[in-house]
C-alpha cells in the first residue's frame, strides 16, 4: 500500500497536488488530450525491446533520473512517465510510451 506522492514533495499535500497539475496539463498541450484520472504508482511494460518495472520514486530502468510520475493518457493510448533528469539538474523530461501494459499499479486513494 502506497499513498500518493511526488518525489521531492513528499509531506506538502498542497505543493504535490499542483506539481501533479501541471504535469498533467502539460502533457494535455503536448498531446492533445487529457490524461485519465489514475495515479499510477508502478508499470510494468515492455519498453523497445526490454520488459522493465518502472515506478514512481525509482531510477527509470532505461533512461535513469527518478521517476515522478506516470500517467495513462486512456483507452488504447499511451503511458507517459515523467522523470528528472540524471544528476536533479533541469526540467522534468516526459517519454511517451506505448499503449500496452502487463501490471499497472495505482496510488491507494
Amino acid at each position: 500500500m502506497t499513498a500518493f506522492y511526488v518525489p521531492g514533495l513528499a509531506g506538502d499535500a498542497r505543493a504535490t497536488d499542483h506539481a501533479y497539475g501541471e504535469m498533467r496539463r502539460q502533457l494535455e498541450l503536448d498531446l492533445g488530450r487529457h490524461p485519465s484520472s489514475r495515479r499510477i504508482v508502478s508499470l510494468w511494460t515492455r519498453r523497445g525491446s526490454v520488459d522493465c518495472v518502472t515506478q514512481v520514486g525509482s531510477p527509470d530502468p532505461l533512461r535513469g533520473g527518478t521517476v515522478i510520475a506516470i500517467f495513462d493518457m486512456g483507452p488504447h493510448q499511451p503511458f507517459v512517465v515523467y522523470r528528472q533528469q540524471e544528476g536533479g539538474c533541469g526540467d522534468a523530461v516526459h517519454e511517451v510510451l506505448g499503449c500496452e501494459a502487463y501490471s499497472v499499479l495505482e496510488f491507494d486513494s
